[in-house]
């Protein structure tokens, strides 16, 4: 288990009171520090000895992996034995606040400094570590998930009705916001500095283009980019014997599994796949999953047969376990719950025995982005000389394109047609106020492409996926790694010429010619939409929850949801997306009846 709970405060008793608190209702094993200030309850198995004797000033609690570390040994006077932790905490003591600015890695840590009394947090340029806090009082409750801070207060926390109302509406929620109303996400690439009483996020980095050499050739820059890739595989494999691999099948997770076939004992190397079967069949709308590509992969490789795991339901007695659970670990209802990924987890922890699971998650928000937009850039630009280019390629049909680049520009949106989409699914009462309150930000415009590329890798999304994969995960002792979201790459792809993003002859070129010699071409030049799903048996869970849900009572405790009557009667709206946004809905409405004050034991089914 990894991740950590702590509380600093001024008022020693009000801090006594909610360690008393989560002591009593924390189930969760860990190593604790007690001073009149400061607690901290540790959820790592060990402690390096070093630590404590090198930085008795500090204490440490992280969730950490550090990929640059070969850099800061020797600026840091440390040999190679000593552990991320400690390496961490001579950063730290070296450099203060500004130790984030030197760490590449995933991470999300708390450092007492007993000298300064306070508590010094930080979390990742991507945010795929989690960290939340809650202020009371006079004191800060901090800690990698959820659940360990409701543990922490006596009664409920009031939710976050904004927030709710936006999921009704299908909004994108903020990323510091989370389901309750006083607990708050520390955000990607951003600090805190606390004594309990003042506090101010801090943002420490900020994506920005490189220098790099004018390549006269594209192969220059494709083999860096390789290298890049190789790197961020490379790194997140240090120290772990029994690897996982998320293969769909599509061109992000194969490469990676071809990657790590390169890297590691083969023998070590598990592979686990979504795919449907005869029952899960019946309801899929398209019949396909993916299990041509991925034994391709297979046999390409030369993997282990034995050691590839087909999921194909998940391992949920029913829709309120599912529910339960997802509020058991998520603390409540979370944008990006990753519960689908649940069984995954539970297959290669508990029988493959996988310490650690490679995800091709986020490819489609960078290194294989479509590069539709690449001439977004000459536009946003005044490049007149690239315009004419891209017109003299692209003929009648880049025309078209420009004439909708400056429509969308003075839509404001990247995607108008949307509006009509998320009018037909808005389930929030007719009558709220948050109708006029909120405002959509789901596909908002970029004038270039470059700024597209860094607001779409580093989405909100990203962040509340990989925290709530990583979550689920971490229960079966397994860490979630996403070499596709290492800052360095991210960093790279912003600043090629957006030229080597062009979608020709086919779309997502840049990473197709990056995968040349790294993936057979037919699974390199295949098309990006197949009629797969990832999760392949999606059509049959949700056919499944439907009619779990069809006699659900909802209780709408905020007054915030739609009749359900009203809903079904709205015109335009197919049959079955109805049905969907009503399952949603009633799912909503359990979990918020699971935290609501007023929660008893009535029967919801």
């Amino acid at each position: 288990m990894k991740g950590f709970f702590g509380v600093i405060g001024k008022d020693p008793a009000q801090l006594q009171g909610i360690v008393q608190q989560f002591e009593v209702s924390s189930t969760q094993k860990s190593r604790t520090m007690k001073e009149p200030r400061c607690f901290i309850s540790d959820y790592s198995p060990n402690q390096d000895a070093l630590i404590m004797s090198k930085f008795p000033d500090y204490h440490l609690a992280a969730w950490v992996r550090l990929d640059n570390r070969d850099e800061l040994l020797p600026l840091l006077g440390l040999g190679e034995a000593v552990s991320d932790e400690v390496v961490l905490l001579a950063a730290y003591d070296a450099y203060g606040e500004d130790c984030v600015k030197h760490l590449i890695g995933d991470f999300s840590f708390a450092i007492w400094d007993r000298k300064r009394q306070q508590i010094f947090l930080a979390k990742d340029q991507a945010g795929i570590r989690p960290l939340f806090y809650l202020q009371v009082g006079e004191s800060i409750i901090f800690s990698t998930f959820i659940p360990s801070i409701k543990s922490a207060v006596d009664g409920k926390l009031p939710l976050n009705l904004p927030y709710l109302a936006k999921h009704l509406k299908n909004y994108p929620p903020e990323v510091g916001e989370t389901f309750f109303k006083d607990i708050m996400r520390l955000k990607p690439a951003h600090y805190m500095l606390t004594d309990g009483a003042l506090l101010e996020e801090k943002k420490y980095w900020e994506l920005k283009p490189l220098e790099l050499p004018r390549f006269k050739n594209r192969e220059d820059y494709y083999a860096l980019v390789r290298r890049h890739l190789e790197e961020a595989v490379r790194c997140r494999i240090r120290g772990k014997q029994r690897v996982g691999a998320q293969l769909s099948g599509g061109m992000d997770s194969s490469v990676i599994t071809v990657l790590l076939s390169k890297m590691m004992d083969k023998r070590q190397l598990h592979t686990f796949s979504f795919v449907l079967d005869e029952q899960s069949k019946v309801h899929s709308k398209t019949k396909t999953d993916e299990q041509e590509t991925q034994q391709e992969i297979i046999r390409y490789a030369a993997l282990v047969p034995e050691n590839h795991h087909h999921i194909t339901r998940f391992h949920y007695r029913d829709i309120q376990e599912e529910l339960q659970t997802r509020n058991l670990v998520m603390g409540g209802w979370e944008d990006g719950d990753s519960f689908w990924q649940d069984s995954l987890f539970k297959l290669a922890g508990e029988k493959q025995g996988v310490e650690l699971m490679f995800s091709g998650f986020p490819g489609d928000e960078g290194v294989s982005e479509f590069g539709h937009h690449f001439f977004y850039e000459y536009l946003g630009n005044k490049n007149m000389w690239g315009i004419l280019q891209y017109l003299f390629e692209f003929r009648v049909g880049g025309l078209r394109n420009i004439f909708r680049y400056f429509q969308y520009k003075r839509q404001g949106t990247g995607y108008p047609a949307y509006q009509k989409i998320q009018q037909e699914r808005d389930l929030l009462h007719p009558e709220s106020p948050f109708h006029q309150m909120l405002q959509d930000d789901s596909f908002p415009f970029y004038p270039t492409y470059r700024e597209f590329l860094k607001n779409h890798a580093l989405r909100y999304h990203t962040a509340q996926r990989a925290e709530s994969e990583g979550s689920y995960a971490i229960r079966y002792s397994i860490e979630t790694v996403y070499p596709l979201a290492d800052i360095r790459l991210i960093q790279l792809l912003y600043s090629l010429p957006v030229e080597l993003f062009k979608p020709k002859p086919f779309s997502r070129a840049l990473f197709r010619n990056v995968c040349k010699g790294l993936l057979p071409d037919r699974v390199r030049l295949q098309y990006k939409y197949n009629y797969a799903y990832t999760l392949a048996f999606y059509d049959d869970y949700s056919h499944k929850k439907i009619e779990a849900l069809r006699d659900y009572r909802i209780k709408n405790h905020t007054g915030l949801m739609i009749d359900a009557e009203v809903f079904r009667n709205k015109p335009h709206v197919h049959g079955e997306d109805k049905e969907e946004r009503l399952a949603f809905m009633k799912e909503l409405d359990f979990i918020i009846g699971l935290n609501w004050p007023s929660h008893g034991t009535q029967k919801d089914f």
